[in-house]
């Protein structure tokens, strides 16, 4: 008992230290998942560049059907047909794109003369620029099919009037764009899901830097032949700290809860899902406790401490999906982050997150069946994760071993 207390009073010298870390986390938790609740996006509307059209070609029907075909796709800014006004709007991002049609286009381009092209003036590295770029090949190609294959004769009065009448109901198809975010899903993705997957890299270092802090502390020289003359055997000081380090990290893992349902107790209990982003929680605390035991059994100096966390926190949480989704990650990042424990964490919240429905406590009639197939959809992860927990403990433990009889 003297062991555990005393254990408790050096994690009392660290509190200031973990309650930054979970402040840290708190503050992201309420920015992405209170304050932006949807975390994705339920439709799709096409992005409109701001540009310029300046005509030089007067009212001719070609340059002008051009000019409303890109009034109509992106944002028009109008702007009179002056270059340093027009080297300040571009200057000033006003407009990213500056399309001016030269003086004897459409003319040049019916009678089918090389070298006629519209003239640009872009931002520089700008990337939406290749995308106008696009739309005015796509309507000057189309423009040209009509004109050698489908067109009146080219020197018909109304030629260019019915070029752009068939080049604009060619181009008026559209293409119907569908947000999914899987088969159970109405494309947002819930608030508590996001804290969730955040929850990791919190416990992670909140557990981390309790640990470690007492160990290193047990660890220090003088303190440990002092603890080898006490009448506690080493055996009982080892259970002792072991209980003291399953303590901690269940204490930050609680009060992390204990969070999630201040912020979304009703979105949380009413999804079904809360026991299951419980257990996998509770999983990877017991990874955290084996990360922090094998950190404090090998750094000597608080840098060296603060530097461990960080690296291995902020490191793990990054290259195994916790801030960016894995769905988006490359492959080659993916097939490194599978010998992480946290990757395997975002593996079963992101299946906790798929099933359709949960099992629901509040209808009776839900079965344990259900609530079965729901866990046995994570089993696998969780089970992923206990194993590089006892691998850590095991090599920790081994190297530890190592290191004691080399002393002797």
């Amino acid at each position: 008992m003297q062991v555990f207390r005393a254990y408790f009073k050096v994690v009392r010298a660290s509190a200031g230290t973990i309650a930054l870390y979970m402040f840290i986390f708190l503050q992201t938790a309420i920015l992405v998942s209170v304050l932006n609740p949807s975390g994705g996006a339920g439709s799709f509307e096409e992005t409109r560049t701001p540009i310029a059209v300046i005509n030089r070609d007067g009212g001719a029907p070609l340059a002008q059907g051009l000019a409303d075909y890109l009034a109509d796709t992106f944002r028009l800014v109008p702007f009179p047909d002056d270059p340093e006004k027009l080297q300040d709007a571009l200057f000033w991002r006003n407009v990213e794109y500056i399309a001016t049609i030269p003086e004897g286009f459409s003319q040049a381009f019916m009678a089918g003369e090389e070298g006629v092209a519209i003239q640009k003036a872009v931002v520089p590295d700008s990337t939406s620029s290749h995308y106008v770029d696009l739309r005015i090949d796509k309507f000057l190609n189309t423009a040209r099919l009509h004109r050698d294959f489908g067109a009146p004769g080219v020197n018909a009065p109304d030629a260019q009037a019915h070029l752009v009448a068939a080049v604009r109901k060619d181009l008026s198809a559209s293409t119907p764009v569908t947000v999914t975010a899987g088969a159970a899903s109405d494309g947002t993705v819930p608030g508590y899901s996001h804290y969730y997957s955040f929850m990791s890299y919190a416990l992670l270092a909140m557990a981390m830097l309790g640990i470690s802090s007492t160990m290193m502390a047990f660890n220090k020289a003088e303190v440990r032949l002092r603890n080898l003359c006490t009448p506690v055997s080493v055996r009982r000081m080892s259970l002792a700290l072991a209980a003291g380090h399953g303590v901690l990290a269940v204490a930050c893992w609680a009060v992390l809860v204990l969070f999630s349902l201040v912020f979304h107790g009703k979105a949380l209990l009413a999804s079904g899902r809360l026991w299951l982003y419980l257990v996998n929680s509770l999983t990877f605390a017991v990874v955290a406790t084996a990360i922090g035991f094998a950190v404090g059994s090998f750094v000597k100096s608080g840098s060296a401490q603060a530097g461990a966390v960080n690296v291995i926190a902020l490191g793990m949480s990054f290259l195994s999906g916790v801030f960016v989704p894995q769905s988006i990650m490359s492959q080659s990042v993916l097939a490194v982050a599978r010998f992480l424990p946290a990757y395997w964490y975002i593996r079963a919240h992101d299946a906790i997150g798929a099933l359709v429905g949960g099992a629901s406590s509040g209808a009776t009639s839900v079965a344990s069946g259900a609530a079965s197939n729901a866990l046995g959809s994570i089993a696998p992860y969780l089970l992923i994760q206990l194993g590089f927990a006892a691998a850590i403990f095991s090599v920790t433990l081994l190297i530890s071993k190592e290191r004691q009889l080399s002393r002797v």
